[in-house]
């Protein structure tokens, strides 16, 4: 690993436990890498408040200085203006009645050393399917704007704070043959949930258990297209450290090994660990061990997350760090599908759902298909002209990525 990256994990290890940076003096050009992993990973309040008073950064040029603490300010006030925004309509739906469950976002912010450093760009609500288009009047009437999605999902923006909420009736696309499946696992979610009081206002939100397990699930729905970042993995360590004493850790790794997520979430507290701080006696491992050694020495569990925390560093914080990394999904999602054979083909040639969202015509007009493969292939020979080096990256890339889901055992 390049010494910038574990300096960039040193800096955020300290930025989460409120700690001293112990990474060593920091050059001009691995400032600059750092602050573009910051970027990728929407970790830069985070990062800046470990580094500025450090003598690297100090000694740093002058106009550096000036632009990473105007960012950093700039995404904290920011995020300041779409939390309160957000409470204000929780608020507003409370008085209407209307039962929502809050996840991620601004639970997780609720964690941190400083809340508004760790940033959010939207708000997820869950809703029951009554409420799914009642929900519209009232937030469109408060001056959002509707963005309709496929299936039961949709979203709010607002103009003025920048806030976006993500409104959906299940926590996983029902219609994914991906990761569909996962729901099974949050049934009674509703009459499980549980309320956290940020700034005065009781959140009603997933139950603990529950929720670390949604963390697990919704690192892999990442992975599948294109990748997840530190700042995810830091989510799940950070919920750990909090909520652990309300977990009920034999039914969670219960109902992780069923799903043969076990070894991915076993690898995400190695990271943890080796990362970002993280301290093991707060967690239950399987089986009932409490030594996360024993784990590690075991013949029963792989341990080996150095495949996956470089995959996680170059993702950036939802695998859109290069165009290349978004276009592996369909050989990820293919590859869980149990359509290995046919990677290339998909890559190339995806089904209507894929590409419905692009080619709006195909929602109406499916017979249209051949139409968009045609568009969607001029369109990318035209911006890449001549050039295979892209395609050529993408599936070699895909490859490396199917070999991650067969070396955590999320594939055979």
């Amino acid at each position: 690993m390049e010494k910038f990256n574990l300096q960039f994990l040193d800096l955020l290890k300290s930025s989460l436990n409120n700690g001293t940076y112990e990474g060593g003096y920091i050059d001009s050009q691995d400032l600059k890498q750092i602050y573009h992993l910051s970027e990728i990973h929407h970790v830069l309040p985070m990062i800046y408040s470990a580094l500025h008073n450090e003598e690297c950064f100090k000694n740093a040029d002058e106009e550096f200085k000036r632009m990473f603490k105007q960012v950093a300010l700039r995404l904290v006030v920011s995020q300041i203006q779409r939390s309160n925004r957000f409470l204000e309509l929780y608020k507003i739906l409370q008085k209407e009645n209307i039962e929502i469950i809050v996840f991620k976002g601004i639970i997780f912010r609720n964690m941190y050393n400083n809340p508004d450093d760790r940033m959010s760009s939207d708000e997820d609500i869950l809703v029951k399917q009554e409420d799914y288009d009642r929900i519209k009047d009232i937030l469109c009437s408060d001056g959002l704007e509707f963005i309709e999605k496929e299936g039961n999902e949709c979203a709010y923006f607002c103009k003025k704070t920048g806030l976006c909420i993500e409104v959906s009736t299940s926590l996983f696309p029902v219609e994914s043959k991906a990761y569909g499946h996962l729901n099974k696992v949050f049934e009674n979610i509703f009459e499980n949930s549980i309320n956290i009081n940020i700034d005065g206002i009781d959140i009603k939100t997933l139950s603990h258990e529950q929720h670390l397990i949604y963390i697990v699930f919704h690192n892999m729905k990442h992975f599948l297209h294109g990748g997840f970042g530190i700042r995810q993995v830091a989510d799940f360590s950070k919920y750990i450290e909090t909520y652990n004493q309300f977990i009920n850790w034999e039914k969670f790794w219960s109902d992780l090994k069923i799903l043969n997520y076990d070894t991915f979430a076993l690898n995400l507290i190695d990271i943890s660990l080796k990362y970002l701080g993280f301290d093991y006696t707060k967690a239950i491992y399987p089986e009932g061990v409490r030594d996360f050694n024993i784990i590690i020495n075991s013949k029963d569990y792989y341990i080996n997350s150095d495949d996956l925390i470089n995959d996680i560093l170059n993702a950036g914080v939802f695998g859109g760090s290069t165009k290349e990394r978004k276009h592996t999904a369909l050989m990820t999602l293919n590859a869980v599908e149990g359509q290995n054979n046919t990677n290339r083909f998909k890559a190339i040639f995806p089904n209507v759902d894929y590409l419905k969202g692009s080619y709006t015509y195909l929602q109406k007009h499916p017979i249209l298909l051949p139409i968009a493969w045609t568009q969607r292939i001029l369109s990318y020979l035209k911006k890449n002209k001549n050039n295979t080096t892209s395609y050529i990256n993408t599936m070699e890339l895909g490859k490396q990525r199917i070999e991650l889901l067969k070396e955590y055992k999320i594939i055979k």
